[in-house]
């Protein structure tokens, strides 16, 4: 069974995928308390004897919400010359929601984007090439892929006289 490093401090040991700040990230049994856990990697399918993640293999892409979903969802909306009422009864979702999709209040799940999508004609999911970034000398010596400390970046403090 291959094994799955954790994105946060870099164990081989990585038990779960896990929601933090919007980024998924695969996590090791101490760091899985920084997120919400999505769902756990030593968990089998029915008939499989290894767990989901390390059947894919390392993500080469990944997928995001566009930047300013909220104005091509009304600007969208506003050429089709739809309300938002009659929108949100066509994808099944509340017209609050999409109210607040629209101001950007809140972000659409992946599933409300793709609804939203189809019935407006719109893009609103872009697939992202994930780049390896490289790690400094630590990573290199003790960990096989870099970890959040190698690609941190601080900004340098002043030298007081």
């Amino acid at each position: 069974m291959n094994k799955v490093s954790c994105d946060i401090c870099g164990r081989s040991d990585a038990r779960a995928v896990i929601l933090v700040e919007g980024a998924k990230m695969v996590a090791c049994g101490n760091c899985m308390r920084s997120g919400k856990v999505l769902y756990r990697l030593d968990e089998e399918i029915e008939g499989d004897a290894e767990p989901l993640l390390t059947r894919r293999g390392p993500m080469e892409q990944s997928e995001e919400i566009v930047e300013g979903y909220g104005k091509k969802i009304r600007a969208a909306r506003d050429k089709m010359g739809l309300k938002l009422a009659i929108v949100a009864e066509k994808i099944n979702e509340k017209e609050s929601y999409l109210d607040a999709l629209e101001t950007q209040r809140m972000v659409p799940t992946f599933e409300v984007a793709k609804k939203l999508e189809r019935e407006l004609g719109i893009k609103l999911i872009e697939k992202i090439a994930n780049e390896m970034v490289s790690g400094s000398s630590v990573s290199k010596s003790r960990f096989s892929e870099p970890t959040l400390g190698d690609v941190l970046v601080t900004p340098k403090k002043k030298k007081v006289k």
